[in-house]
């Protein structure tokens, strides 16, 4: 690999593994290169892969990626960038950026803890320009009156999810939507979609900036063809993965309780993920962040081996694309993606 030849360091050796683990399609343990560090070969006679498939797609995508940088790392400029700064029912909070701007997706903790939380994965040095808000339940809007007072940004909700939530309707910079209505917020095209939960007019949304499409849909009690539609072709996805059904069936929670989170206006378990997994994902998506993962009736391994299994059902042709997963947390963010 010509262009993998010379690296200055070890270190700008593993900064470019890193770049490359963010937006391959793949798990990447070493990069395959017949580059030097200052004389001593670098990795190239024990360089892993699990195996030849693997191996030739990795030649085919470092062709592709001299479109985007160079062997030095800080060359590379990502167009979208991602982090689910939290992920559950203590708080719920996504994080996307843009050249131009960077949007929270819900905020349901306070601004100290956006702000810790923004500076654990060194995003905090770009300002939030807007909130978009997918409904009004509270740990998806807790934190959002106090900081739109302090910090004067739009807050982007519908109607319903409004009225529904008294300490929403103090707010007074906030823009309105319609479902499958287009919006701009900055460089970054904004898509709501309806989605199955029990609030006044939940959404997912769909985002789109520079031909990097993707989406983010939890709370939701089932992936309908709507919800589908709306994950179709898109390069990132952010999906629930709330509960295992037998943990809930098993478990200490009030039947009626139990009745809610598992209907179709509840929350999606890991079998119903899964099964959207293996059967209807169209396999476009790179990255999946497991979302809104429960610490009462699931357990975050379990959530990753139901979906990791449900993608390795169907045999995928050799030049198509993996998904990788990305866990998300309650108490701390998610890796961060560029795209």
């Amino acid at each position: 690999y010509p262009e993998f030849q010379e690296f200055e360091s070890q270190k700008n050796y593993q900064d470019v593994c890193g770049k490359l683990r963010a937006i391959l399609p793949f798990e990447l343990n070493y990069l395959p290169c017949a580059g030097k560090f200052h004389g001593t070969t670098a990795f190239h006679e024990t360089t892993y892969l699990p195996s030849p498939r693997l191996y030739c797609r990795v030649r085919i995508h470092l062709a592709q990626l001299n479109y985007f940088f160079s062997y030095q790392a800080d060359t590379f400029y990502p167009t979208v960038r991602i982090s689910v700064l939290g992920s559950g029912s203590s708080g719920n909070c996504a994080y996307i950026a843009t050249e131009q701007v960077a949007v929270l997706v819900d905020l349901g903790f306070g601004r100290r803890s956006l702000e810790r939380r923004l500076r654990q994965v060194k995003l905090e040095n770009k300002p939030i320009d807007a909130i978009l808000v997918t409904h009004g339940h509270l740990d998806h809007v807790r934190g959002i009156p106090a900081f739109s007072s302090q910090c004067q940004v739009p807050i982007y909700m519908n109607e319903g999810t409004r009225n529904e939530t008294r300490d929403l309707q103090s707010i007074t910079r906030w823009e309105t939507f319609q479902h499958n209505s287009v919006f701009f917020v900055g460089d970054l095209q904004v898509t709501p979609f309806t989605v199955s939960h029990d609030a006044a007019e939940p959404v997912g949304f769909r985002f789109s900036n520079n031909g990097i499409c993707g989406a983010l849909a939890t709370d939701i009690g089932e992936l309908n063809n709507t919800v589908t539609q709306q994950l179709a072709d898109c390069d990132w996805l952010v999906l629930e993965s709330n509960h295992d059904e037998e943990m809930v069936k098993i478990g200490p929670y009030p039947l009626h309780v139990k009745r809610r989170v598992l209907g179709n206006k509840g929350h999606l378990s890991n079998q119903e993920l899964a099964s959207f997994l293996a059967d209807k994902f169209d396999r476009k998506a790179k990255h999946l962040f497991l979302a809104h993962i429960s610490r009462q009736n699931n357990d975050p391994q379990i959530a990753l081996e139901s979906a990791q299994k449900a993608l390795e059902e169907k045999k995928l042709p050799l030049l198509a694309n993996s998904c990788t997963l990305h866990l998300t947390h309650q108490a701390k963010p998610s890796i961060v993606l560029d795209l």
